[in-house]
């Protein structure tokens, strides 16, 4: 059987990263290893804060994917990159060129071996697919590529976005595959035109089976409300402005037992932790899924999400989600699946919260309609069978 070659492009790649790219990468490369021969190609870090190289640099073969490793040769400095980019931001659209190239470097991952050794390659693959869109190596390579390609760009709005090299570079002529429709927004808003070719897919979480919703069930006599977030907890995913909601909220609704846990990574200061607020750091799976089947309720922050993995893994276990409503994508999967509520400032939050804590009827509701959603949308087998789809079809 002659098997298509499929090389994937992502900044960091690793099966025990957190994060949502990095996820999506992985699932899609074990999805597609099965029926082609898929190749990363990514960089030496671990951390995306300081793009330090950890990992050794060189080929790694792992569950039957070939994973290329290339150093990065600048660690990143945030307060220095985003220096350069607020300076960018103030010119409009008269920035320079070589203004941009600076931000672009300083973002990072900056690794010109990777992006060399991509174009030098790229005829030896059938498809390329592209991880991401902010970094240095997926705007370095995409306008060199020759091959078929598939852009996964997780696109934001945010501020960097703006920058004229981003319009430079993501053309609608391009193959593009979105998370959510109100990404592909994002993208229409910034770039002035859908793209020709374009897919909505996202990825998929697993879905516990109904026995194990029904094991343990909580009492909310005996434990009282159990509030969750998931993911890395830094200033860009809304965190601060979540805790100082919440600690605020306390204060004004001082029921007891009602606990608010973090887990995932911690990148904020301890003065921005109210003592209200219970972080538990990176836990396994089977701690999260633990966490998950006690919680009554899911909490996102974040107002920069493309797809957010959090309310999925909510949704999966049967939970609610009081979500950030500035985040279009994350609005607009409360309103398709009806699975959950959203806040816009902090009196909002607050009657949303409280609402969700007095209506236990509510909750399990909107708990019901999340995992259906999942169930139809979100699935291996359907993410599968929509991912397989495109690759056919570009490589038809």
């Amino acid at each position: 059987m002659n098997l298509k070659k499929i090389a994937i492009l992502v900044p960091r790649f690793h099966p025990n990263i957190a994060g949502g790219a990095e996820k999506l990468a992985l699932d899609y490369a074990l999805i597609l290893k099965e029926s082609h021969q898929v190749q990363i190609f990514t960089t030496c870090a671990k951390d995306y804060v300081s793009w330090k190289n950890e990992l050794r640099e060189g080929e790694e073969d792992w569950d039957d994917i070939k994973i290329h490793r290339f150093p990065v040769k600048k660690e990143r400095n945030i307060n220095v990159m985003n220096q350069v980019l607020e300076s960018c931001l103030r010119k409009g659209n008269k920035v320079s060129i070589e203004e941009e190239e600076n931000f672009l470097i300083e973002q990072g991952p900056y690794s010109p071996s990777l992006v060399s050794r991509v174009i030098e390659v790229q005829n030896q693959f059938d498809l390329i697919i592209l991880v991401g869109y902010l970094y240095y190596p997926i705007v370095k390579v995409l306008p060199n590529l020759k091959k078929p390609t598939l852009i996964i760009p997780t696109f934001h709005e945010e501020p960097a976005f703006t920058l004229p090299l981003y319009k430079r570079t993501f053309l609608p002529d391009y193959s593009y595959c979105f998370n959510a429709p109100e990404e592909a927004d994002v993208y229409k808003k910034q770039i002035g035109v859908l793209p020709k070719n374009y897919f909505y897919i996202g990825t998929y979480v697993s879905l516990p089976k109904e026995e194990v919703l029904q094991q343990n069930p909580i009492s909310v006599e005996e434990e009282g409300i159990n509030l969750l977030t998931l993911g890395r907890i830094e200033p860009a995913k809304g965190f601060p402005e979540l805790y100082a909601h919440y600690d605020s909220w306390k204060h004004f609704f001082p029921k007891e037992k009602i606990r608010l846990v973090s887990i995932g990574n911690n990148h904020l200061p301890n003065d921005l932790i109210p003592i209200s607020v219970h972080l538990q750091g990176f836990v396994t799976q089977t701690e999260k899924e633990n966490l998950l089947q006690k919680s009554h309720l899911i909490l996102n922050p974040s107002a920069l999400e493309s797809f957010s993995i959090a309310i999925m893994e909510a949704w999966s276990f049967a939970k609610p989600v009081l979500v950030n409503g500035k985040s279009d994508v994350m609005r607009g999967h409360c309103q398709r699946s009806q699975g959950g509520l959203y806040y816009s400032d902090e009196i909002s939050f607050r009657r949303s919260l409280e609402y969700l804590i007095q209506n236990p009827d509510i909750r399990e509701r909107l708990g019901k309609n999340g995992r259906k959603y999942v169930e139809l949308n979100f699935t291996k087998e359907t993410i599968k069978n929509k991912l397989e789809l495109v690759v056919s079809k570009l490589l038809d």
